[in-house]
């Protein structure tokens, strides 16, 4: 199945033009929750719906756990995720402290696997 795009009338800002560009975007076809995908997971083994359900919710605490001790938790074909953050910029460097960092993030990494399935180009169509 294709993914669908649509263009975009976009201005760059970044480098201070006035004239507009055009873009193509990506569109979403909807979301798939942790729910749905123990159903999906669970027609496809032996695993209860609940089981798999179970062990996702875990895997996302335990990630989380791991994340806020600083850790990368790498998921092997999936890719890799960190603890990012943005700073305040200070002129010295003991002017920085805790209250210098403005939101936390997090950074994903997609693994060989991924990159090279990305690489090999999908499918996709303009929306209707």
């Amino acid at each position: 199945m294709a993914i669908k795009y649509r263009v975009t009338k976009r201005k760059d800002t970044i480098n201070n033009e006035t004239d507009c560009k055009y873009i193509m975007q990506a569109i979403s076809k909807g979301e798939v929750n942790l729910r749905r995908l123990s159903w999906e997971i669970s027609n496809m083994s032996t695993h209860t719906e609940g089981d798999v359900y179970g062990v996702l919710i875990m895997l996302v605490k335990q990630m989380r756990d791991h994340l806020e001790q600083g850790e990368t938790v790498v998921l092997d074909d999936m890719g890799r995720f960190k603890i990012g953050f943005q700073c305040q910029p200070e002129t010295m460097p003991e002017k920085l402290s805790k209250k210098s960092i403005k939101k936390f993030s997090v950074n994903y990494m997609p693994s060989k696997e991924l990159k090279h399935w990305l690489k090999t180009g999908l499918e996709v169509e303009k929306e209707k």
